[in-house]
């Protein structure tokens, strides 16, 4: 399966989920992503002068292990707004990032036997793994460091065998905890410990038998699967969580907000296909900015602060941040000046 079949499976599924995911329930992690940054979206569009449709599928989009987005020339951190040491101890809200430069998950997926690519992202802060079937219907494997709860509170559990291990099975409906919530079907998810502390929690589509997922947890085995991270960053919020990681996206939550699926109330880093050179929202709410030299446009509303740089080959680095995770704007510039466009890097579809 392509990028382009994969954005449309997450369309497909945002169309019918929206707003809906119960927590730790997802099958695919960027459903709520996208959920919540449409909603967001929404309100925004309710202005006057309303911001203009941003980024859509793309940025919650999981990235092929087979690298993506082009070859992005690095954005430079040049004066006035440098991240450099001296400049972090003048600015106590800003420490040395620890955004891993990739995301990491200990087991390698079944190849083959009509599989899709594997994909590798950091959702929720957590490492999580997601393939498809050859019938279009998508799996998700996520990494615990302790036994996950059960995907809902009504969720019905069962005795099950992986490769000779104890696991328990789950049958489910996104309507167990919420009858407002649409119930498209009973869906199954797989919990069991492979090794050591490790838990791995597996979830399907629904219509997926049970049968199914048991013999794909068996085919996993150990051995590292590595995706690289979109973004360098020299500094970041300190005591803040880097909770989502993807190839067009990363997201910084702030202390009390997450971590979770979602963009909501914290700092979204994505790559956009538009130059930045002339403001998305013109007006008296945006202003120019300079980001490590550049000619920058920061836009600042009741919803929170849109932060758009000109980057390379004619596309732009945008920020998106909530009404929870709003900086001063100089801590904000110098923040935005420590980032880097690796590579790897994809641009965000709308």
């Amino acid at each position: 399966m392509n990028d382009d079949e994969v954005e449309d499976r997450l369309r497909d599924a945002l169309r019918e989920f929206a707003g809906a995911a119960p927590p730790g329930g997802s099958m695919l992690s960027t459903v709520t992503t996208e959920s919540a940054r449409r909603g967001r979206r929404t309100r925004m569009a309710t202005r006057a002068v309303g911001i203009a449709a941003l980024v859509a599928i793309g940025a919650g989009l999981p990235y092929a292990l087979r690298g993506g987005g082009g070859d992005l020339s690095p954005m430079p951190a040049a004066p006035p707004f440098v991240a450099s040491s001296a400049a972090v101890a003048d600015q106590p809200d800003l420490v040395p990032s620890t955004v891993p430069a990739s995301v990491t998950f200990p087991f390698t997926a079944a190849a083959g036997k009509g599989y899709g690519e594997p994909m590798v992202m950091l959702a929720a802060a957590r490492p999580t793994l997601l393939q498809t079937l050859k019938t279009g219907e998508g799996l998700s494997v996520t990494l615990y460091g302790e036994r996950p709860a059960p995907p809902t509170s009504k969720a019905r559990a069962t005795d099950a065998k992986i490769g000779g291990l104890p696991a328990t099975a789950y049958q489910w409906s996104w309507s167990d905890d919420d009858a407002a919530n649409p119930d498209t079907g009973t869906r199954a998810s797989l919990v069991w410990q492979p090794s050591g502390s490790s838990w791995l929690r597996l979830d399907a589509d629904a219509g997926v038998p049970l049968e199914r997922l048991t013999e794909y947890a068996a085919s996993l085995r150990p051995g590292l699967q590595k995706a690289p991270a979109p973004f360098t960053f020299k500094v970041m919020p300190a005591g803040w969580t880097v909770d989502n990681i993807s190839g067009a996206v990363v997201t910084f939550a702030p202390p009390g907000v997450g971590p979770d699926q979602s963009f909501v109330d914290k700092i979204a880093v994505q790559l956009d296909e538009t130059p930045g050179l002339e403001p998305k929202l013109a007006g008296p709410e945006t202003e120019p900015v300079l980001v490590g030299g550049r000619k920058s446009w920061l836009t600042t509303t009741a919803d929170g602060q849109d932060l758009q740089i000109p980057a390379e080959d004619g596309r732009s680095v945008l920020l998106q941040i909530g009404a929870k995770a709003v900086l001063p704007p100089d801590v904000l510039l110098l923040f935005a000046a420590g980032i880097v466009v690796n590579p790897s890097a994809q641009v965000s579809h709308g």
